[in-house]
């Protein structure tokens, strides 16, 4: 098992597991292949594609496994908000991502 989050990129074997703590609210982006991710604090497992990617919030214990098959993903920090008008922002993106969406789990 590697420790993720030590590097902005990662080349995974199939089965292979990266895991760590996030310090920092970060992009798990893949670059190719397949993943499944689990992290502390919410019920769903996730599987992301080539070109899927997933925000992962601070202080949580997150597990990437690699499918069968090679996979490469990119770690990032979030973009700064920008602080001009941040709750009508906010409110637009509630009303278009809809009731049950987890900020945790849908960046693409």
């Amino acid at each position: 098992m590697q420790t993720l989050f030590k590097q902005q990129s990662h080349t995974l074997s199939g089965g292979a597991v990266l895991s760590g703590v996030t310090e920092q609210q970060l992009i798990l982006k893949v670059v190719s292949g397949r993943v499944w991710v689990t992290f502390e604090g919410q019920p769903e497992d996730h599987w992301l594609r080539a070109g899927r990617s997933l925000a992962l919030l601070p202080g949580r214990m997150v597990v990437v496994e690699a499918d069968p098959g090679n996979s490469r993903i990119s770690l990032s920090g979030l973009p700064q908000r920008h602080h001009g008008r941040p709750g009508i922002l906010r409110a637009l993106l509630a009303r278009l991502r809809g009731p049950g969406f987890h900020p945790a789990t849908s960046v693409s």
